[in-house]
């Protein structure tokens, strides 16, 4: 009871103190007050170092740091998922997505290289039914009985009804555009060993009976073994088509993993930065204050963020 009373006493002796202090207090002048001010505020160092890491290139950081929060960098997120897509989400501490967009990227190229093998042996297989089954010497007996003993595309004087039907140049050599025209045109119709017309082949024709010049579909030559080729050749332009597409999907979801990288951390950090954690809503700030023109209080303020 007795030490109860003693710390009352006591208390009311400072409160008693501190009023009077404070009546008698003297204003100190404005020069003191912004000297003071320099001399002891320490948030003014915070700020200066705040001003010294955005100069630098780590204004994010030094807060981040002092707030307990590991800092990520949107672009380096963002660069290496353009690099190895998903391996921006995992440096920014997402397992999953990294491993979505990792998978995505695998997946595409597996499926180009494949798909892009599966074109390119089915181009094997109807560059060869082209070489069994269409062949430039039908061709050039057609030039040379319809056109007037030529049996060269290129050398059929041009002007006139010469050349009429002409359309295409067969390339010297097998090319792509080769085997593209010898089965997409019906100038090349009759190279194809089973072409008929109205029931009569190529040998049925001589220079007497020459072949009609191909001008419309009456005077094109049927051929089955010409529309199988052309099938076998559109499933493989299909086949090749494909494969590029996932090339395109590739892409695509590398720029998207970036994206989303550099977004996901800009907000990850800011959802840090304002406090996520409770203890970082907290800040501190101690310094020294000047309430008397000939002595320095120290004071610590605590204030949270909502």
């Amino acid at each position: 009871m007795r030490v109860l009373k003693l710390v009352g006493v006591n208390l009311l002796v400072i409160f008693y103190l501190s009023a009077a202090a404070r009546a008698v207090e003297l204003k100190p002048s404005v020069f003191e007050s912004e000297l003071q001010a320099i001399r002891y505020d320490y948030s003014l160092l915070a700020m200066a170092a705040d001003d010294f890491a955005e100069f630098s290139g780590e204004a994010d950081t030094s807060m981040a740091i002092m707030r307990g929060n590991k800092y990520k960098s949107p672009v380096k997120a963002m660069l290496l998922s353009l690099a190895v897509p998903g391996l921006g989400q995992y440096y920014y501490g997402s397992k999953v997505k990294s491993a979505i967009f990792l998978g995505t990227e695998i997946t595409a190229w597996t499926l180009h290289i494949m798909w892009h093998g599966d074109a390119e042996d089915m181009t094997d297989e109807f560059e060869t039914f082209n070489r069994e089954h269409w062949l430039e010497s039908r061709y050039e007996r057609f030039l040379e009985l319809a056109y007037y003993g030529y049996t060269d595309d290129d050398d059929i004087p041009t002007g006139g009804d010469s050349a009429v039907g002409i359309t295409h140049h067969l390339p010297d050599t097998r090319t792509q555009q080769y085997y593209e025209m010898t089965g997409k045109y019906n100038q090349f119709a009759w190279g194809w060993d089973d072409a008929v017309l109205d029931g009569d082949s190529l040998g049925d024709f001589d220079e007497s009976n020459p072949p009609p010049r191909i001008v419309s579909d009456e005077t094109t030559p049927y051929s089955s073994l010409r529309f199988e080729y052309e099938t076998m050749r559109a499933d493989a332009n299909d086949k090749f088509n494909d494969a590029n597409k996932m090339i395109t999907v590739a892409i695509i979801n590398r720029i998207i993993s970036g994206f989303e990288a550099y977004f996901m951390t800009r907000h990850r950090n800011k959802q840090a930065d304002n406090g996520s954690n409770v203890f970082s809503r907290i800040h501190f700030e101690a310094g020294m204050k000047t309430f008397y023109t000939y002595k320095d209080t120290p004071f610590f303020k605590m204030s949270y963020q909502l």
